[in-house]
């Protein structure tokens, strides 16, 4: 790998994982086209860090409530000895929600890893997979013009976790799938997008731990090529989320689904 090729990868890596066009699905078909073969899963892993920073970065008041009223002290969450601030009761709830959400998304994670890693060499399959992502996005056109009235419950949380664990097949969209079935549950667009990043915290961290062991086998020259793609995708990724977010909020999505398609053919095309 060249620079060039890490910070491109990078640059695409912080496009694609907010926008919903699946970011693990298109770093597996342009490394097929670089020839890039060797540590490819870590250097996705690596670049996934750095955009998840961008989430850091965009939702940190949310981040901060969450920490605040799970570990901070329980005398500074009340305005009265027994009445808890709307915001911390807020945040306790919500956090609660994102541990539920996790419980599925770790059981599909640890269950299917070997299967979801073996797929990161099969372009073909990645191109199904970008065809199911568009064809759910598509189905969001009904419902353009649908606010959402219903909050976010446990029943919404765990099902949104288990659409999570899929997601880890290259060429399903995390964001895409979460915040496309968040909506078709009648989630409001501001709440499902959100959710759906915060969600994504926990499931990204912990697939570092479970990768984190092949770190040591890198070199410092690859270490700095990492080092330019995971500030490449930083970059980019802060300003897709935000074009993400406004995207969500006008009912904009489904839009994607002809990208999807017509990505997802062309690499089954090339691959047959």
């Amino acid at each position: 790998m060249t620079y060039l090729q890490a910070i491109l990868l990078g640059a695409l890596q912080g496009l694609t994982e907010f926008l919903p066009v699946s970011s693990s699905g298109y770093l597996v078909l342009l490394q097929q086209i670089f020839g890039l073969h060797e540590a490819a899963l870590i250097f996705d892993l690596c670049v996934h860090i750095a955009t998840l920073f961008a989430v850091f970065m965009m939702y940190r008041h949310h981040i901060w409530n969450l920490i605040a009223a799970w570990f901070g002290p329980w005398g500074a969450a009340r305005t009265h000895p027994s009445q808890p601030q709307p915001e911390y009761v807020t945040a306790r709830r919500l956090g609660l929600l994102l541990i539920l959400a996790n419980i599925p998304t770790g059981l599909l994670g640890l269950t299917f890893e070997t299967t979801f890693e073996r797929l990161f060499a099969v372009p073909w399959a990645v191109g199904i997979a970008l065809i199911a992502t568009g064809t759910l996005l598509w189905c969001l056109k009904p419902f353009v013009t649908c606010p959402g009235a219903t909050d976010i419950g446990i029943s919404h949380a765990i099902f949104l976790g288990c659409i999570q664990g899929l997601a880890m097949t290259p060429g399903i969209s995390r964001s895409g799938s979460t915040i496309g079935v968040a909506l078709l549950c009648g989630i409001p667009r501001e709440q499902a997008a959100r959710f759906s990043f915060l969600m994504g915290i926990p499931a990204i961290l912990g697939a570092i731990l479970l990768k984190s062991r092949h770190l040591s086998t890198l070199s410092a020259g690859q270490m700095s090529l990492i080092a330019a793609g995971m500030i490449s995708a930083l970059t980019v990724g802060y300003l897709a989320l935000r074009i993400l977010v406004r995207l969500v909020q006008q009912g904009e999505l489904w839009r994607f689904a002809f990208y999807c398609w017509f990505v997802g053919l062309s690499a089954i095309l090339v691959s047959l």
